[in-house]
């Protein structure tokens, strides 16, 4: 029996040299027996141009790709035929490349895994792009194509796929997975330590800003790939303070100039000691948007000098190799593989282990949520301060999205419930015999909230200081809680 050939994905890390002269290729999908195969590559330029996908996870879908393409192959179909019954055969075959299940019934139901589901969007996705990107006749089928299925399908029953759903099942005994926790900042520092220790002083500077980067700034991995020098420089520009030094744009420019870097962090350190925070650097957030980043003042200057001393070290390593220098700020060792810079993944797979190797439950996607959550948790305790027991939930969410620059209130409210918990357990509330004492401590409290308790207050200090009774101090608690 002839050996079926399959449609692989292959990585652009070797040294490819044409000329003579080493070149950087972009990832190719390649069969066996057709070899470099077009309909997929122009998807996958599609999606890292356009959409601006960050690349682990546009390599995620095109492995999903690969193996419908070849599904469809084995079967005698082209890839633009497809219709509703070789999607929904795929998924009840289990999503794999050679399948010999054949759907009988035509709402035979597929099982709802979210892996059922990604599959499915990724393939609708794909017939999508080449249907409404590049006008290709699609296969009409129950009268749609599969470029026309929309993700609120998964929610209607008993339609044509089509027109509305898949006729998906609820799967069953499917265990949730736990989602990984979020550091606290001492925690947070800790990983900053470990990542100090590598022992390439390169990288050991570069792990630690990118780690920083993430705990003290908030950005996502695929955020601080993106950050590419001209970014954090034209950031630089639009500050008022650069902008009354005379020629400043020709300083920010010139910034491997020990003159002129000096200068630079002069001024850094002079906007902190005006209060100010953070310089904003536009990156690339999920979708392809761009968004501000805040930056540490003080890991600005950090970064500057990063700038000049270690990137510089990598970068004459990359002219020697005779490799093209991407404008990003992190270079990786690996100078053929990604165009250069460091990828996202590289990131997880360095920080990761560390998060074990400490026992820290989380990942470097997770430090974020550290800093999200301190900026949360600031707003809440600016609203508890100013409004008191008529505190509002909306005002926190509402203050903390326009800081974070999120749309929706729902990842906001996961750490203000966070928030409220640890100081429910931080709180170490008063436990009562009796409900009947219960309600004797809940109107003390509810009595010194009073704006006239001056009086009462004076009561009850008199009433400590006869039953030989002292107020209890903790350093750090903010609120009493019963």
């Amino acid at each position: 029996m002839k050996k079926l050939s399959h449609t692989v994905l292959i990585n652009a890390d070797r040294d490819f040299r044409i000329d003579g002269k080493p070149v950087s290729l972009m990832p190719l999908v390649v069969n066996e027996e057709e070899g470099p195969v077009a309909l997929i590559q122009a998807w996958i330029l599609d999606c890292m141009v356009r959409i601006g996908e960050p690349w682990i996870t546009v390599e995620k879908n095109v492995y999903i790709i690969c193996v419908w393409y070849d599904f469809l192959r084995y079967r005698g179909i082209a890839p633009l035929d497809a219709d509703e019954n070789h999607l929904r055969e795929f998924l009840l075959g289990g999503g794999v490349r050679a399948s010999n299940v054949r759907s009988l019934a035509p709402k035979a139901e597929v099982t709802g895994t979210e892996t059922n589901r990604n599959k499915y969007r990724v393939i609708v996705g794909f017939h999508d792009f080449w249907e409404n990107r590049h006008g290709k006749s699609l296969r009409v089928h129950y009268g749609g194509t599969l470029a026309q299925v929309r993700e609120n399908t998964f929610e209607r029953k008993n339609r044509s796929v089509s027109r509305a759903e898949l006729n998906f099942s609820k799967p069953e005994n499917v265990g949730t997975k736990s989602q990984p926790g979020t550091p606290t900042q001492e925690e947070g520092e800790l990983i900053l330590e470990e990542a100090l220790k590598h022992p390439n002083p390169n990288r050991a500077q570069t792990w630690y800003l990118v780690g920083s980067l993430a705990l003290h700034g908030g950005a996502r991995v695929g955020g601080i790939h993106s950050i590419t020098v001209p970014r954090l420089i034209s950031a630089l520009k639009k500050e008022r303070a650069f902008k009354q030094v005379a020629g400043y744009a020709e300083m920010l420019d010139g910034y491997l100039r020990p003159g002129n870097r000096a200068k630079i962090k002069e001024i850094l350190r002079g906007m902190r000691a005006d209060r100010r925070k953070f310089i904003f650097c536009d990156v690339r957030n999920k979708g392809g948007e761009s968004i501000p980043l805040p930056i540490p003042i003080v890991l600005c200057e950090e970064l500057i000098e990063y700038m000049c001393t270690f990137r510089e070290e990598t970068k004459a390593a990359f002219l020697k190799a005779k490799c093209r220098v991407p404008p990003n700020l992190f270079l990786s060792n690996k100078k053929r593989q990604a165009g250069g810079a460091l990828t996202s993944r590289a990131m997880s797979n360095f920080f990761n282990p560390i998060f074990k190797r400490l026992d820290i439950d989380g990942t470097i996607h997770r430090l974020r949520a550290t800093f999200a959550e301190a900026v949360v948790r600031d707003c809440y305790v600016r609203e508890r301060a100013i409004n008191g027991r008529a505190w509002q939930i909306k005002n926190v969410l509402q203050f903390a999205s326009k800081l974070l620059g999120h749309d929706s209130f729902e990842s906001i409210q996961d750490y203000l419930n966070n928030i409220i918990a640890q100081e429910l357990l931080a709180g170490h509330p008063v436990i009562v015999g009796s409900e009947e004492n219960a309600s004797y401590l809940r109107a003390v409290a509810e009595k010194l909230d009073d704006v006239d308790n001056e009086k009462f207050k004076i009561a009850l200090e008199r009433f400590f200081a006869e039953n030989g009774l002292e107020p209890i101090v903790e350093e750090g608690r903010k609120y009493a809680l019963f």
